[in-house]
């Protein structure tokens, strides 16, 4: 499973390592042996090993999944799938930085052949469900999804999904912010998961933090942080 956006910042990284977490706690090592691999693994190919920042602070006992950073390096996420105790692998993407400006507007392929535009290419080949992150109110993120879809994911015919992330509730009461990012997926015919990941200062504070939802400390907000993403996980499995 991949998280794909052309533009940094839509929340990738939160949704990846917080499915994988919730996925994980789902699915523990079937043997008791502290060095047993984990049936889930977050595999990040950004050069810059974001994800790697995030999962090197959290408590080795705390972490319910295995990761792998290869920063663009190839052939090392083809070789985890051959894995036969692996179930799941979360695979969080960069922005596309080597996006060729070159490429004609048709061109199924505008990726780039740079090692980023390289490693993209390995992962989508491998993916099974795509999912696209995209932030309402936030206009800049709609765009780049638009694209990713339109240009990267509908030419290899890879599914995929829109998961609407950081939807701020407190100030969307009424839900019409929540409602417009829906009407927008599905006059464009995009699928979309009906569950909204909702805006908490505690994912933003959590990679700092050394922390995943399932390790946030007991408050209300932490209840409904991972309520949001164990539902999430839920329908991702029922579209897998």
């Amino acid at each position: 499973m991949t998280l794909i956006q052309q533009k940094g910042g839509a929340g990738k990284s939160t949704i990846a390592v917080n499915l994988a977490a919730v996925s994980g706690e789902s699915n523990p090592p079937v043997s008791s042996d502290p060095d047993a691999p984990c049936p889930v693994v977050a595999a990040g190919i950004d050069p810059q090993g974001s994800l790697e920042g995030w999962a090197r602070k959290v408590p080795e006992e705390s972490l319910p999944f295995d990761y792998l950073v290869t920063k663009g390096r190839l052939g090392e996420i083809p070789k985890l799938l051959e894995d036969p105790d692996v179930l799941r692998v979360y695979v969080d993407t960069p922005g596309f930085v080597d996006l060729d400006p070159e490429a004609e507007i048709d061109d199924p392929d505008p990726l780039g052949s740079g090692p980023a535009g390289e490693a993209m290419r390995e992962v989508l080949e491998l993916t099974d469900l795509a999912l696209v992150p995209i932030v309402p109110v936030e206009t800049l993120t709609h765009s780049p999804a638009e694209f990713t879809i339109e240009r990267v994911l509908r030419p290899r015919n890879i599914p995929f999904r829109v998961v609407i992330n950081n939807w701020d509730s407190g100030a969307d009461r009424t839900k019409a912010d929540l409602e417009e990012m829906r009407t927008w997926c599905e006059d464009r015919g995009y699928p979309y998961m009906r569950q909204a990941v909702r805006r908490y200062k505690l994912h933003a504070k959590a990679p700092d933090s050394g922390l995943t939802v399932i390790q946030y400390p007991e408050s209300g907000t932490a209840l409904r942080g991972r309520e949001d993403f164990y539902k999430l996980a839920l329908a991702v499995e029922g579209v897998l």
